[in-house]
């Protein structure tokens, strides 16, 4: 099971005011996962760290919400930790392609909504840090 969410969490509180509280992610998040787990004890879990580029969609309060994404990819990473599970940040590898071609529209055309650059990111970190390691090996 691969679960990347946060980016909406963050995004509709800047733009409509219903978004989700860190402290308040975390806590769902790691109910997700201790129900999962009660249920499926011997499933395999990689959570995938939120990412953001700046975009024309987000370009006015991009700095609110890369610092959110940042809140919610720790809150991530915690969780992770507390599970034993495979934890796979994304954001450097997105500021890294960013940085690399010049454009962050290359990678995700709204800043998070990622395109098809984008998803082969994703999947290569994927596969090397969870599909090689723990997928493959066991």
């Amino acid at each position: 099971m691969s679960i990347l969410i946060g980016v909406n969490d963050i995004w509709s509180g800047i733009r409509f005011t219903d978004g989700t509280p860190t402290e308040l992610y975390e806590n769902v998040y790691d109910l997700i996962i201790k129900e999962v787990k009660a249920k499926m004890p011997d499933i395999k879990i990689a959570i995938l760290g939120s990412f953001v580029l700046k975009s024309p969609d987000n370009e006015e309060y991009y700095e609110e919400f890369r610092k959110g994404v940042e809140e919610r990819a720790a809150a991530a990473k915690r969780i992770a930790e507390k599970y034993n599970l495979v934890y796979i940040p994304l954001q450097e590898k997105f500021d890294e392609a960013a940085e690399k071609s010049g454009s962050t529209l290359d990678w995700a055309a709204d800043g998070v909504h990622p395109t098809a650059a984008g998803h082969e990111i994703i999947a290569r970190e994927w596969c090397e840090k969870f599909f090689d390691k723990v997928i493959k090996e066991n």
